[in-house]
């Protein structure tokens, strides 16, 4: 507030408040507009946009998945089915986005692809989803792309005779009557199948028994797509393309298929036991798998898919087996927020205390670190954020764990942190539920040349769940055991 004697005039008194107040008033807003800037910076819903997007690669110990999936299409003479995973959340789709932007936009010695991006989520019930499904997302998403990007439009007969059979079930009367339904408009069509169970088991009957035909036609639909993308005269577009390459996100959270148990039998049966039917497709594709079952049957899924599944690991923030700060995974973090603020400096956003315990308490786990500093943007009135709002920020998370976690796990818990080699004991299905559960977390070493020790996994206590009070008593009464 501007600074008055009392033998000045009373009209510059009031002159002085008014400019004072106006001042404060414009702070305010500012502050305001400042964390309704990172409150939208941060949903932890949206991927990073290609400018958002950093390479933690370093920080989380692997390649990043751009340069691991490039370096295989650009040599392979075959049709590339790819398998990635990683915990829900920790960052696979922002990486997925970043690699349909550079198939699309390649360095210039390198042929240009057209990235057709399915989220699967939108077509499927995570609770009920099978390989018809699947089909259905597919095509509906790979004619709809063309459509609306590329301007070209696909007449297959197959599908469209299909779809429009079936659409009785998932359309009003007024629109089945209104005629035959193309390809390239059904998608929002299709979709609505996601939420009505009783038109989605009609569609299963009708379907599944054409499936192993439907395999074959869709390559039919896929030939009809690349001799129309190839074409320079798509839309009047000088460059063609060399092929399309499917990207199936949302996959992962697959947990259950018609007459299986919801979870890992349910994943087996959808990803394993229907891999066949899965790899009928003639097309590079990539399938986003559970954690869950990359690490409870990594070798059955290389067998059924040739393949071994692309793990993305936590951002390192801690060094294995200790509290040591990572310094370059802080870093990694740190420079991430700023990209996705902008003009707005990171360091007056934040207090320097309440952003070390919002990362360190996140675990490198992005999803969470994103909901937490939105979650601390609502415990503050301005900027810059406080210990206090963060401390805040991590409250529902603690609630969720100290309620949700299994009583058998504690014990386990305790023990994997004590451990020497931070290993989880394989097959072990109170793990794999951990894992699933982010009550554990997955890192790698990196390590450089390395070629053993350099790439192996190892797991750490979730930061959260390590200050709770089941596990500090787990602890104590393990150590009075050994």
């Amino acid at each position: 507030m501007l600074a008055y004697s009392d033998d000045q005039p009373i009209e510059y008194r009031k002159i002085s408040t008014a400019v004072s107040e106006a001042a404060e008033a414009r702070e305010r807003g500012e502050m305001t507009d400042a964390l309704a800037l990172m409150y939208n910076s941060f949903d932890p819903d949206k991927p990073a946009k290609p400018e958002y997007y950093l390479d933690c690669s370093r920080a989380r110990g692997s390649s990043a998945l751009v340069e691991r999936f490039l370096s295989h299409l650009y040599r392979s003479d075959e049709y590339l089915c790819f398998l990635f995973s990683g915990h829900i959340g920790c960052g696979k789709s922002s990486e997925l986005q970043q690699l349909k932007h550079a198939l699309a936009n390649p360095a210039a010695e390198n042929p240009r692809y057209f990235p057709v991006l399915v989220n699967v989520g939108e077509y499927l019930d995570d609770f009920d989803a099978a390989p018809s499904d699947i089909f259905l997302a597919i095509v509906s998403e790979l004619a709809s792309a063309l459509r609306e990007e590329l301007g070209i439009e696909l007449r297959d007969n197959y599908f469209v005779k299909r779809i429009n059979e079936i659409k009785q079930f998932f359309l009003s009367d007024v629109e089945v009557r209104e005629g035959e339904l193309g390809l390239g408009g059904a998608k929002l069509k299709i979709q609505r199948l996601k939420r009505d169970p009783g038109a989605r088991d009609n569609v299963r009957q009708a379907l599944e028994p054409k499936l192993s035909t439907m395999a074959v036609e869709i390559n039919t639909v896929f030939e009809e797509a690349r001799l129309k993308m190839r074409s320079d005269k798509a839309k009047g577009r000088n460059q063609s393309f060399a092929d399309f390459v499917l990207i199936l996100d949302d996959m992962e959270k697959i947990v259950g298929f018609p007459g299986k148990q919801v979870g890992i039998a349910s994943q087996r049966e959808f990803f394993i036991e229907r891999a066949p039917q899965l790899r009928a497709i003639k097309s590079h594709v990539i399938h986003t798998v559970p954690l869950r079952l990359a690490r409870s049957d990594g070798p059955q899924l290389k067998q059924r898919y040739g393949v071994e599944p692309f793990v993305l690991p936590m951002v390192k923030i801690f060094e294995r087996g200790t509290t040591n700060r990572f310094a370059e995974g802080h870093d990694c973090i740190r420079r991430l927020l700023q990209r996705r603020l902008g003009e707005l400096d990171l360091n007056k956003a934040f207090d320097p205390e309440a952003l070390e315990f919002l990362i360190q308490f996140s675990g490198g786990h992005v999803k969470n670190l994103m909901t937490f500093l939105r979650e601390a943007c609502t415990h503050t009135k301005g900027i810059p954020i406080p210990l206090q709002a963060a401390k805040k920020a991590v409250q529902l998370s603690v609630r969720a764990y100290s309620t949700g976690i299994p009583e058998q796990h504690w014990e386990k818990l305790a023990q994997l942190d004590q451990s020497a080699d931070q290993q989880i004991r394989n097959g072990d299905e109170d793990y794999l539920l951990m894992l699933e559960q982010l009550s554990i977390l997955e890192y790698v070493n990196g390590g450089g040349d390395a070629p053993f020790t350099g790439g192996e996994p190892w797991y750490a206590v979730n930061p959260i769940v390590k200050e709770l009070q089941k596990f500090k008593a787990a602890e104590i009464k393990l150590l009075r055991v050994n």
